[in-house]
């Protein structure tokens, strides 16, 4: 039995949905019986829920869930983390995972991969005695300043997205969860918080994985997707459409529930967004109301759109959208004010003439 988990924020539902393509895409490429393990907090709906219990139980897997609440002192070691708010506390959620998770080990994934692979191959990876195995941070070289500064080795520097946890030789470390927190409060500066406190408590002790188990593609030159775990680590994701990876995740997207479902600002939504932000040359031009007639956008949602009289102007590559907007609902201009000329009157004369 492969014991899988992820760990995501939902604010909006869409990482519900992004944890699904995952799922969807371990799913379509493993045979073999699983438990996924879903660590979450108050944000994920029961709606969405459901939803990876359908998807899940479609495959005759197992699901559990985990609604996570830190300790006081896991939350007093990190209040001074400012990283932690860019990341979310979700991010911070695999740390536990030694806590939680009932087997002797575990892999875990970010819910921004793609397994295009059998991931049994993953999973009948000997262990032995290592806290862990995982793939060197193929970026760390650009961030190796930050990385030093925490008391971090670059040359022995591992990714945190995906990561085969030996949870009962983690167990048997002593003071394992007491060193994490004292690496929260002796080192707040860490602009990684959750793979800089992993690599602090178990990079001595690992076992590096072969490249393709977390796919990166810092180079951005190999876009060969096959049989490896992708990881868009950078800022182009999956869903992304200028991604290399766009139409495998659309492939794995479309075998979710979300597929003709919207989550707020729906995922297919947000496609579109992104296609008209790679058009106009990364200038956001879109809104959720983009493409649809007789809608009105948003002031929130303009930006630097050119503001007229009647009309608010989209311009794309291809072309220019109209969007009507009532008079009231319009900033009026202030005009500058002027300053009358006084001609003497003797002057006026000569000028007629």
């Amino acid at each position: 039995m492969i014991e899988l988990a992820l760990a995501f924020n939902d604010i909006d539902g869409s990482y519900a949905a992004h944890a699904a393509v995952v799922l969807s895409s371990v799913f379509r490429n493993t045979k073999s019986q699983m438990n996924i393990h879903i660590l979450h907090d108050e944000t994920l709906s029961e709606e969405n829920k459901q939803k990876l219990v359908k998807l899940t139980t479609n495959y005759k897997h197992d699901i559990h869930f985990y609604p996570i609440t830190f300790s006081a002192d896991f939350l007093e070691a990190s209040a001074g983390v400012s990283a932690i708010g860019k990341w979310t506390m979700a991010s911070m959620y695999r740390l536990l995972l030694p806590t939680l998770i009932p087997a002797s080990k575990v892999i875990y994934l970010d819910c921004d991969v793609l397994v295009n692979m059998d991931i049994k191959e993953l999973w009948e990876t000997d262990l032995g005695s290592y806290y862990l195995a995982a793939v060197q941070d193929q970026g760390v070289q650009g961030v190796a300043d930050m990385v030093i500064a925490c008391g971090l080795n670059p040359e022995n520097y591992f990714n945190s997205g995906v990561i085969l946890f030996g949870l009962d030789n983690i167990r048997q470390k002593m003071n394992w969860h007491e060193d994490m927190l004292n690496f929260l409060r002796n080192f707040p500066m860490t602009a990684m918080p959750d793979q800089d406190v992993l690599n602090s408590g178990f990079g001595g002790n690992y076992l590096p994985l072969d490249e393709r188990y977390n796919f990166t593609n810092s180079s951005g030159n190999d876009h060969d997707l096959n049989h490896k775990i992708i990881h868009f680590a950078g800022e182009v994701k999956g869903w992304d459409a200028h991604s290399p990876g766009y139409h495998l995740y659309q492939e794995y997207f479309n075998l979710t529930p979300w597929m003709n479902h919207t989550i707020g600002h729906s995922v297919k939504d947000k496609v579109k967004r992104k296609i008209t932000k790679s058009k106009s040359k990364g200038k956001t031009v879109g809104s959720r109301f983009l493409g649809l007639k007789g809608r009105r956008v948003r002031k929130s949602t303009l930006g630097k759109l050119r503001l007229a009289r009647r009309s608010k102007i989209i311009k794309t590559k291809k072309r220019t959208k109209m969007i009507w907007t009532p008079l009231n609902k319009i900033t009026p201009v202030k005009r500058r004010k002027t300053r009358k000329l006084i001609v003497p009157r003797t002057r006026r004369k000569v000028l007629q003439r």
